[in-house]
């Protein structure tokens, strides 16, 4: 079992032009026998005005999303402790990006890290590294954001 996150900038947009943002996700992970090479993953993701952290702007309102993921996530080594880890899933959005909207969107989402392994023989310890994740969604107000971030993962 993991938990882990990330922390980075990217972009949000729902009936709107698009917004640059600050992101944040939490995620937990575990092996399941019933799949050896794909990992699932669930996540929670928010996303919001990067005005938002800016001392001294005044705004009435900053527009965000949260929401949940549900991935597949696969692994390759290279050399000694450097990964690469893909994801794909189902994405569930909650769009805020103006303060009369409140809609539930459903989509995908798709994500790409990499970085350095720095655990042992047991297998317990940090992942760290950066990546870039993307979720869209298909309906109500089409929300999406985009995530360029720092990962660490932490295998108990």
């Amino acid at each position: 079992m993991s938990v882990g996150g990330s922390v980075g900038g990217g972009f949000i947009k729902g009936n709107s032009p698009s917004v640059s943002s600050f992101s944040a996700s939490f995620f937990v992970e575990t092996n399941i026998i019933l799949f050896t090479e794909v990992t699932p993953r669930l996540s929670f993701i928010f996303a919001k005005d990067f005005n938002s952290i800016i001392p001294n702007v005044r705004k009435p309102y900053f527009p965000f999303v949260q929401g949940l993921s549900f991935k597949g996530i696969t692994t390759q080594y290279f050399e000694d402790h450097i990964f690469l880890e893909e994801g794909f899933g189902l994405l569930a959005l909650n769009d805020r990006t103006f303060s009369d909207i409140n809609s539930w969107n459903y989509g995908i989402v798709l994500s790409i890290n990499g970085g350095f392994d720095l655990r042992g023989f047991e297998l317990s310890g940090f992942k760290i590294g950066a990546g870039l994740e993307y979720g869209i969604t298909f309906n109500n107000t089409l929300a999406q954001y985009s995530s360029l971030h720092f990962y660490f993962n932490y295998t108990l």
